[in-house]
């Protein structure tokens, strides 16, 4: 079900009234890329852990979260309710309004490109959910009158129906005409720019799929080729629409970079590390990571490790949607899995990395020193880690990529915490369970879907993540 706190307006789910004709749907876009992009971006322990999953940071403060506990603080109901609640219902909503429009037909080309754009971020959306809890409502979802407590469908099916639909967004998309002229911040109603972040979506729907020739398709098609193509989301110095870490980071000093992060990149001599931590918070000269999940029982205090960089803490630091280093990367896997992409896998790593490096800031001659390193330098024997080892350094700040694509391709080698929970089982969660609400509130439906997918457990896979 789709549950909402006691001040929420329970209508507000029915997305079937003919309230939607009198909907803004530039409006309930805008409110919905923040949602969404807060969903990706927050690292707030109530909210999101998959920095945490990832071991890019950890919490120095509250380990318990970091051991894996997911319902101490209800992590999956927030995120069930991120999604469906303030992305999924905002995005139909403002779609149906357009689709209930009556335009000139001259205008017909801008209508069908604003139903096709809003149509991508909705499929995103899902695939999301998928990627977070397997079988999740879908047919049935979204209609709070008709199917209060909606049945559950299966994971990959709704991953090819995601597929099937993105096919047509994309087809329908006309590059010729215009679209939003207001209200997209990803793109400011870029119809190019859109067709190139929906092919880059195909492309990583298509490996998580194991689709050759979904994947080809979608490098034919026109993806996203350099950082200009960037789908980022700006936040401001205004209340309300700062960045999420904001806050965090600047209220708080107990989000810091784990040991294993720091540790990886010392090793590498790795350029990224001025970027991503504050060079003033070196010890000895040297960055230094606090250990994972410890939180405060060893006895070591902020100033014994060191901490992010101060543009993470930057109100107005944008989030990042879909960027050039990711599918360059995505690309290299593919090419190394055979796959014809146009370039080698060797050229797409590097210009992954090369992308990474820009858009932090590193030099151009940090970025040749580094590429030059032998244990960088692309091998086709080691080329399966060495690509997911770099796709899980670009994702840094984009923590539940970072943890996605690390269940799917499974390096590098992240360890559970001595102090996990007993339902982790001695591993990293390679899922969320699903709320406590869908238990008790939509028990039939809940039980059969924990059946279907073995068991409503953090250990459970999801269909893609096959090693």
């Amino acid at each position: 079900m789709f549950l909402v706190n006691s001040c929420d307006n329970v209508e507000h789910l029915n997305v079937d009234t003919k309230g939607y004709l009198n909907a803004q749907p530039h409006t309930l876009m805008t409110t919905a890329q923040k949602e969404y992009m807060d969903f990706l971006t927050n690292t707030d322990q109530n909210r999101n852990n998959f920095r945490q999953y990832a071991q890019h940071w950890t919490n120095r403060e509250f380990a318990v979260e970091d051991n894996y506990s997911q319902d101490s603080r209800a992590i999956g109901q927030s995120n069930w309710d991120d999604l469906y609640r303030d992305v999924l219902i905002e995005l139909t909503t403002a779609k149906k309004a357009i689709e209930a429009s009556n335009v000139t037909p001259n205008l017909a080309s801008r209508k069908k490109n604003q139903v096709a754009i809003l149509e991508i971020q909705i499929i995103l959306a899902y695939q999301s959910l998928v990627d977070l809890f397997g079988n999740i409502p879908y047919t049935e979802a979204l209609d709070f009158t008709s199917s209060p407590t909606p049945k559950y469908d299966d994971a990959e099916t709704i991953y090819l129906d995601l597929a099937t639909r993105l096919d047509v967004a994309i087809n329908n998309l006309d590059i010729s005409s215009d679209s939003f002229t207001s209200g997209d911040l990803y793109y400011n109603g870029n119809v190019a720019s859109w067709k190139k972040l929906a092919n880059s979506a195909k492309l990583k729907m298509g490996l998580h799929l194991g689709s050759q020739s979904m994947v080809e398709a979608a490098y034919l098609s026109g993806v996203i080729s350099s950082n200009s193509d960037n789908a980022l989301f700006p936040y401001f110095a205004v209340e309300n629409q700062e960045n999420p870490l904001f806050f965090i980071l600047n209220q708080r000093t107990q989000i810091v970079p784990t040991s294993f992060l720091v540790d990886a990149m010392n090793a590498k001599s790795d350029p990224r590390m001025d970027q991503f931590f504050n060079p003033a918070s070196k010890i000895a000269g040297v960055y230094v990571g606090y250990p994972y999940a410890e939180g405060n029982d060893n006895g070591l205090g902020y100033d014994d490790a060191s901490n992010t960089n101060d543009k993470f803490r930057d109100a107005t630091l944008p989030g990042v949607l879909f960027d050039y280093a990711e599918t360059s990367l995505l690309l290299a896997d593919a090419a190394n899995k055979g796959y014809n992409v146009g370039l080698t896998a060797a050229t797409h790593y590097v210009n992954g990395i090369t992308a990474t490096m820009e858009y932090w800031g590193v030099s151009g001659n940090h970025i040749t020193i580094y590429l030059g390193r032998a244990d960088v330098t692309y091998s086709i024997a080691t080329a399966d880690t060495q690509i997911a080892y770099e796709l899980w350094l670009a994702y840094y700040n984009r923590g539940f990529e970072a943890w996605t694509e690390y269940r799917r391709l499974d390096s590098p080698i992240l360890v559970a915490p001595p102090a996990a929970v007993t339902e982790a089982n001695g591993k990293v969660p390679v899922r969320n369970i699903y709320p406590l609400n869908e238990a008790t509130l939509n028990e039939t439906n809940y039980n059969s879907a924990a059946t279907a997918i073995g068991g409503d457990k953090m250990t459970t896979k999801i269909f893609w993540d096959v090693n």
